[in-house]
């Protein structure tokens, strides 16, 4: 019997993954670790598996909360604030090596190894990290969830009624790829085994620009919607006072930095693995999108934090 233990679990990625986990080993080989255990959802509670408390943050609960896993999967900790989110993962990957645990699925992102994006630092200083320390691994750079692409497309709202989406830099392609089927196939992986070692790409089937989403908002929408790439300043000024970290200039200026790593290119990867281990076709991106329209609020707050 393996003992799967999963972290993350009430977030976008997390549920996901242990939604398939459970298609695909009994409840009773799953822990799930929680920050909060009080907060699972009412699938978490109703599943069958053992619930722990284990807080990033708090070193001893980690190990009371991994003790036993075969296999565990450090999903990354969803803050862009550097320094706290590497020290959550070092956390993590320290309370793993003390209990034992035999091999670590960590969720990076598809950023490139020397990507120049802020967000992916963190994860370059935890994948270098979790492979000096001597545990064996797994490191799967997540593709660029469909789900969010108001995040990368300006923070665009279709309620707000600008036609005019403002990004600094550059436009650049992007393997959207749906987090349900991200979830199913680090699910997959887990359970099948292999790729000891290695650093994997779960990206989308298909490489699109922003350029091409204003294009399919716009007939989706019968509006009018431009894309249009300026000034790091003037990215900022348009944005600068809105709701929660993406009105922030912080936020802002490091946020810019994404549109750098589209210039080079970083994103425009496509991987067949993930449709490998799926053994399907994926989700295409406009299928997301349309369910999107009408919900950007609510995912800027999920992802700008």
């Amino acid at each position: 019997m393996v003992k799967y233990v999963v972290t993350g679990t009430t977030g976008g990625l997390g549920s996901q993954v242990f939604k398939y986990l459970l298609k695909l080993v009994p409840a009773t080989d799953v822990i799930v670790s929680l920050y909060n255990p009080s907060g699972a959802t009412q699938a978490i509670k109703e599943s069958g598996v053992e619930i722990r408390r284990g807080d990033y943050g708090d070193p001893a609960s980690l190990d009371k909360a991994f003790a036993g896993a075969d296999k565990l999967l450090i999903i990354s900790y969803p803050s862009i604030a550097h320094e706290l989110r590497v020290k959550h993962h070092k956390n993590a990957i320290d309370a793993a090596k003390r209990v034992g645990v035999k091999h670590v699925y960590y969720t990076s992102l598809a950023f490139a190894g020397d990507s120049v994006a802020a967000v992916m630092q963190a994860h370059i200083d935890t994948e270098r990290y979790l492979k000096e320390s001597g545990l064996t691994y797994t490191i799967i750079r997540e593709g660029i969830y469909s789900e969010s692409y108001p995040l990368y497309f300006g923070f665009f709202n279709p309620a707000d009624g600008k036609d005019e989406v403002i990004i600094p830099h550059s436009d650049g392609g992007i393997a959207w790829v749906s987090r349900e089927d991200l979830g199913e196939g680090t699910a997959k992986l887990m359970v099948e085994g292999g790729y000891e070692n290695q650093t994997l790409l779960f990206s989308g089937s298909r490489s699109i620009t922003l350029k091409e989403v204003a294009e399919k908002i716009s007939k989706l929408l019968g509006r009018n919607v431009q894309l249009i790439v300026s000034t790091e300043d003037d990215y900022v000024r348009a944005n600068v006072g809105k709701h929660g970290p993406r009105g922030e200039e912080e936020f802002l200026r490091k946020w810019a930095t994404t549109y750098k790593a589209l210039e080079r290119g970083e994103l425009d990867v496509v991987d067949p693995l993930l449709q490998k281990v799926l053994k399907r076709e994926l989700k295409p991106f406009d299928t997301t999108l349309k369910e999107m329209l009408g919900l950007a609020g609510s995912v800027m707050d999920l992802y700008a934090k």
